[in-house]
C-alpha cells in the first residue's frame, strides 16, 4: 500500500469521506491487453474459455486468485511464475492503453474535496505505469492498493476495506467507481452503497445486478452531472438513479 501524500484537510462540509476507484476498465481502456494476456495463458494450457466464462470467472480478478481458485490444468501449480509472465506481457503492450474519457479530469475535480484511493487487481508495476504515464494523475492518488497488498482479491472486499482504513473513511460514506461485476460485488460487500458502474467492459444490467446504484458509459462531466451526489448541482441530498440503470 502506498500513499501519494499525507491526507490534507478538505475545506467545507463534504458529501463523502472518500472516493474509491478501480483502475483497469474504469479509468483506462486496458481490458483488451488483459484479455490477450489471459488468452496466451489459456493457449499454453490448451484451454478454451468463452467470453461469458471469462467475464464471470477471470475479468477484474487477481490472476493469483484465479489460478488458485478456478479449476483447470493449472491447478496446483505455482501461480507466481504465471503472474510474472502475464505482467511482462501487459507491460509490453501498455502503449495501446488509453484513458476512459473524463477519467483524469474527474480525479482532478474530486480530489479538490475528497481523498482518492485506487484499488486494483493488477500488480504495482502495471498500476504505477497507468497512473503515471497514461492518466498522469499519480500525484493526486492518496492511497493505492494493488494485488501485492491483499491476501484475497475481488470479489472479496479486502482491498476496498484496506483503502477505507488507510483513508480513515467509512465505506458507507464513500463514493466508488467500478467496471466489473466482481469489483461491484467487492464494494457492496465492503459496505459501499453509492457505486457508479462504468459500462466499458460489462453491461449496465450486469453491474446493477451486482450492486451498482448508477451506470454510465464513460466518466465525462456530461455523463455524471446530476447523477451522483458530489457531481450534481443538488449535492448529496439530491441523488436520483441514472437513466441507464436497469
Amino acid at each position: 500500500m502506498t500513499a501519494g501524500r499525507s491526507l490534507p484537510a478538505r475545506p467545507g462540509a463534504a458529501a463523502y469521506e472518500a472516493v474509491l476507484m478501480d483502475l483497469d476498465g474504469t479509468l483506462v481502456f486496458s481490458e483488451g491487453v488483459h484479455r490477450r494476456a489471459w488468452q496466451s495463458f489459456f493457449d499454453t494450457w490448451g484451454v478454451v474459455v468463452t467470453d461469458t466464462d471469462y467475464e464471470q470467472h477471470y475479468m477484474g480478478r487477481r490472476p493469483a486468485d484465479v489460478i488458485a481458485g478456478v479449476p483447470g490444468p493449472w491447478t496446483g501449480t505455482d501461480p507466481v511464475a504465471a503472474v510474472n509472465t502475464m505482467t511482462d506481457f501487459t507491460l509490453e503492450h501498455a502503449g495501446g492503453v488509453q484513458a476512459v474519457p473524463g477519467a483524469a479530469a474527474l480525479i482532478e475535480r474530486l480530489r479538490v474535496k475528497y481523498p482518492v484511493a485506487v484499488v486494483t487487481s493488477a500488480g504495482r508495476r502495471w498500476a504505477e505505469h497507468l497512473l503515471e504515464k497514461v492518466l498522469q494523475v499519480r500525484g493526486l492518488i492518496d492511497v493505492m492498493i494493488t494485488s501485492e497488498d491483499i491476501t484475497c482479491g475481488k470479489p472479496s472486499p479486502e482491498g476496498y476495506l484496506r483503502a477505507c482504513a488507510a483513508l480513515r473513511a467509512l465505506p458507507g460514506r464513500s463514493l466508488a467507481f467500478e467496471d466489473s461485476p466482481s469489483g461491484v460485488q467487492a464494494l457492496h460487500s465492503a459496505g459501499v452503497q453509492d457505486i457508479v458502474g462504468v459500462t466499458t467492459t460489462s453491461t449496465a444490467a450486469g453491474l446493477s445486478r451486482a450492486g451498482a446504484r448508477w451506470t454510465v458509459s464513460d466518466l465525462t462531466a456530461e455523463q455524471l452531472r446530476g447523477r451522483t451526489g458530489p457531481l450534481s448541482p443538488a449535492g448529496a441530498h439530491g441523488r436520483k438513479p441514472l437513466e441507464e440503470r436497469a
